[in-house]
């Protein structure tokens, strides 16, 4: 193989081997599933729909665009009594380069939420995951399709991939403790979650697979009411893939404009800092059952020389639906 195609194999093999470094956010804790399984059905509300959109780098060749969109709810065996089970669907598409190297996962999770008092509950969850590599090498230009250093595109090029999608086949598991008070605002949610705990294999080349390794990770998100108008958010994350480190930490305040019932408003105002890469600023919105979330990575690592500081903006968008209880006592009113 040619000095380009090289590159280009050892470019793919690292966006394999490090696949945290290109499916992260920054508003982490709007992309529940993506993070861990415990923490489907982990909220107040019954039903959680939710979106996420990350455009990152658009100032060099190699700009990242992320996608996904989930779905979870609760569900009540008679048996169980307080307990409950958690179901959800995720899906994530990711594409990079001028080669499009995307990244396509389809994910199901399962958690059992054991309720140990009014305020506490334990949570564990496991997660299926279902994803493929793709790659175009038609966009790339090789060395032997240039004549007298012009570049011909329709010169056929000797360089061959042995096939331009890969499949694999993941499993996640994950832990959360959540305190939620029912007479106030404040919750926290504390969990550590993984992925490819069977660490599958991706390849575009024979004979040379390359092993997802295991990404695991700690988590911790607070919001503590302050007064009738006020709470403190926090949110932290760490974790680690293979020779991957990540750690983020954001802190902001909530002011509630509206408190009347059914038509609650407040917006947040937060800023942070992922460790060694960049500073982000989020701007949350939360409007009766929707929350609105919009931040900016300013990047501060080495690789700004090439994007001018300018990292990624991101978009979250989630929609939460409690379903009206039956009274626990009924009583019949006779007709005169």
């Amino acid at each position: 193989m040619g000095r380009k195609t090289h590159l280009l194999v050892l470019l793919i093999g690292m966006s394999i081997a490090l696949p945290a470094q290109d499916l992260h956010f920054s508003q982490f804790h709007n992309a529940p599933q993506q993070l861990n399984p415990a923490l489907v059905g982990a909220y107040r509300a019954d039903h959680r729909l939710g979106a996420n959109y990350r455009s990152q780098w658009q100032s060099v060749p190699v700009a990242y665009e992320t996608i996904s969109a989930g779905y979870s709810r609760k569900m009540t065996l008679p048996k169980l009594k307080t307990h409950r089970f958690g179901v959800g669907a995720h899906f994530l598409y990711d594409q990079a380069g001028d080669g499009q190297l995307s990244w396509v996962q389809v994910s199901l999770s399962l958690a059992y939420h054991l309720r140990l008092s009014d305020e506490q509950t334990l949570s564990a969850g496991v997660q299926a995951r279902m994803g493929q590599r793709t790659l175009q090498p038609g966009a790339f230009q090789f060395g032997d399709q240039f004549t007298d250093n012009f570049f011909d595109p329709q010169t056929a090029s000797a360089e061959v991939f042995a096939r331009t999608a890969s499949g694999y086949s993941s499993l996640g598991a994950g832990l959360n403790w959540r305190y939620a008070d029912p007479r106030s605002r404040t919750e926290i949610l504390i969990g550590a979650g993984s992925a490819h705990l069977n660490q599958p294999t991706l390849s575009f080349l024979e004979n040379e697979a390359v092993p997802l390794p295991i990404l695991l990770n700690l988590h911790a998100t607070a919001l503590v009411e302050l007064n009738d108008v006020w709470d403190l958010s926090v949110y932290l994350l760490g974790q680690r893939q293979g020779s991957y480190r990540e750690i983020v930490g954001l802190a902001g305040g909530r002011y509630h404009l509206n408190e009347l019932t059914g038509w609650p408003l407040a917006v947040q105002l937060s800023g942070g800092y992922r460790l060694s890469d960049a500073a982000i600023v989020m701007l949350e919105l939360y409007y009766r059952d929707w929350r609105l979330g919009l931040s900016y990575d300013i990047n501060t690592s080495p690789f700004r020389q090439a994007t001018n500081g300018r990292g990624g903006t991101e978009l979250s968008l989630q929609y939460f639906i409690t379903e009206v209880k039956p009274p626990k006592a009924f009583k019949a009113c006779p007709v005169f």
